[in-house]
């Protein structure tokens, strides 16, 4: 008998429910059901070619160059990734005052060949990708003209108190900043699970 269900749609909640069974964590479907995001920004040269590693240093940042505490959620929180975006910053070096935001590949175009790698406990789920399809113009799943996010085809599942970190192969590039710290950004959105004391406790 053929298991027609195995082809069918899972949705972020019930994916995050079924990774977290396998893994012995059946408690968590019973937490909050939240949207959750975990982001990161890392100081970068402008035009210099090179890997970034986001999240890996979170634990010596605070706001709002990081959400995190640690490159791991906590227990009883897990996220479905979604949807990713890829942001610059320019930071003023005299006041510290952020002065520019925008999507990475809005701002500097040919950073749409950058190759995009994420690892979960030192195990790839995405290797090697470009940021082209978050580039406006082919963006196939952005529903608008102007929507510049990645989007993954699959909902990628981040467990709690499992470490993570995400890779950006930058190529040389006609990114600038004067006077300026320049700092690009990555920012995980999705369906998560946050603590329910009231379920679990």
């Amino acid at each position: 008998m053929r298991n027609i269900a195995a082809f069918k749609n899972v949705t972020p909640g019930a994916k995050l429910a079924m990774v977290n069974q396998k893994l012995g964590n059946p408690g968590l479907k019973r937490n909050q059901g939240s949207s959750v995001e975990c982001y990161d920004y890392v100081q970068v040269t402008p035009g210099a070619a090179g890997v970034i590693r986001f999240f890996d240093a979170v634990n010596t940042k605070t706001f709002p160059f990081t959400n995190l505490q640690q490159n791991q959620l906590q227990v009883g929180e897990a996220l479905a990734i979604e949807y990713i975006a890829f942001t610059r910053i320019e930071v003023a070096r005299t006041t510290g005052v952020i002065s520019s935001f925008s999507a990475l590949t809005d701002t500097v175009n040919e950073l749409s060949l950058c190759g995009f790698s994420f690892l979960l406990d030192n195990s790839r789920t995405i290797k090697n990708n470009s940021l082209v399809r978050s580039f406006q113009s082919l963006n196939t799943k952005g529903g608008t003209a102007v929507n510049s996010l990645f989007y993954p085809d699959t909902d990628l599942t981040i467990p709690p108190q499992i470490t993570f970190t995400a890779e950006l192969n930058v190529p040389a590039n006609t990114d600038t900043g004067t006077d300026v710290d320049v700092y690009y950004g990555i920012h995980l959105f999705g369906t998560g699970a946050i603590l329910n004391l009231k379920s679990n406790v």
